[in-house]
């Protein structure tokens, strides 16, 4: 594992370099100080130095290897409801990836990626600053993990959805089962919804139009990726009864499940109402999802998650390269 040394990262996260990741991560000026502070508090503290150097050195390792199941284990350090945790501790892995921003852009022009792809993939980190915030009521970042595709090159965003190198890992019999036109193992396209907006069919389209020659063009020892996944609370086919005629019950209707339904009604306090510990009683709804859900819940229903799979459109619509990540 190659582990920068503490100066190396004392430089990558102070200075210009703080500002350029404040830039690439679109971190708010809200977010700025106590991001800065975290920053400063590490550089001062040899120990601290040590364990994001660790992280960097791991994030390096896994760069750009598109099937590697390994997570990048990166540990959680802190309770996000602890209003008492230092911001060194709520902005630890903010900072750490700020000190692996060098190497992911490295590996991004190494492949041709260019700089406004670079900066569409890494402004979800800012996104997801704002979701702590408005989560938990206090600054930070909880969901390290999701980050390691983003600083190891394996993520990219295509307007409306995000989509990273994965592979096939259900068992044979449910792949066979949902007639999934790949074998056990075979790289795919694992997609995320990011929370940005309604899931409209002309944007959606466009992204799913985007993803495999943008993929064909930077990675090009590949072989072509005509196989999208999904595993999302979004996948439920309750929605389509629940939201008629909604962006969310088209979506749904895209996808071919692939194995059983799993509990998501964790998932769902989470993505939908931002307070994953609260009961169903404890919630209101102002838009007609909300409304809806909370109208199953009382009648004794649950929502799941579920893993589906489409097949990629074979053509861009004529796009050009450059327009590949666009929103």
């Amino acid at each position: 594992m190659s582990v920068p040394s503490s100066a190396e990262v004392r430089a990558r996260i102070c200075g210009p370099a703080r500002r350029r990741a404040f830039s690439y991560f679109t971190v708010d000026p809200a977010d700025r100080a106590d991001f800065a502070a975290a920053a400063d508090a590490v550089a001062a503290d040899r120990e601290r130095l040590a364990q994001v150097a660790e992280v960097v050195g791991r994030l390096r390792e896994g760069m750009g290897v598109p099937l590697t199941r390994l997570p990048a284990d990166l540990p959680g350090r802190f309770d996000p409801h602890d209003r008492r945790t230092p911001v060194a501790e709520r902005f630890f892995y903010p900072v750490a990836f700020a000190a692996a921003l060098p190497d992911a852009l490295a590996f991004h022009r190494a492949r041709a990626i260019p700089d406004a792809a670079s900066r569409a993939i890494f402004a979800d980190l800012g996104r997801h600053l704002r979701i702590f915030e408005r989560t938990f009521g206090q600054t930070g970042l909880h969901v390290q993990e999701w980050f390691a595709l983003h600083l190891r090159g394996l993520i990219y965003d295509f307007g409306r959805l995000q989509g990273n190198l994965s592979e096939l890992t259900q068992p044979p019999a449910q792949l066979a089962a949902a007639s999934v036109p790949a074998p056990p193992g075979a790289p795919v396209i694992d997609i995320h919804i990011p929370d940005s907006g309604p899931l409209r069919a002309a944007q959606v389209d466009a992204s799913f139009a985007r993803m495999r020659p943008f993929f064909a063009r930077h990675f090009p020892e590949l072989p072509p990726l005509r196989v999208a996944v999904c595993t999302s609370w979004l996948l439920d086919e309750q929605l389509e009864r629940l939201v008629p005629g909604s962006n969310i019950a088209a979506f749904c209707g895209r996808w071919r499940p692939i194995g059983p339904p799993i509990d998501g009604d964790w998932s769902v306090r989470n993505f939908v109402f931002r307070r994953p510990d609260a009961t169903p009683g404890e919630l209101s709804g102002s838009s007609r999802l909300e409304q809806a859900v909370l109208a199953h819940w009382r009648s004794g229903g649950q929502l799941h998650v579920r893993t589906g799979w489409l097949t990629l459109p074979t053509r861009s619509g004529g796009r050009p390269t450059s327009e590949y990540w666009a929103p």
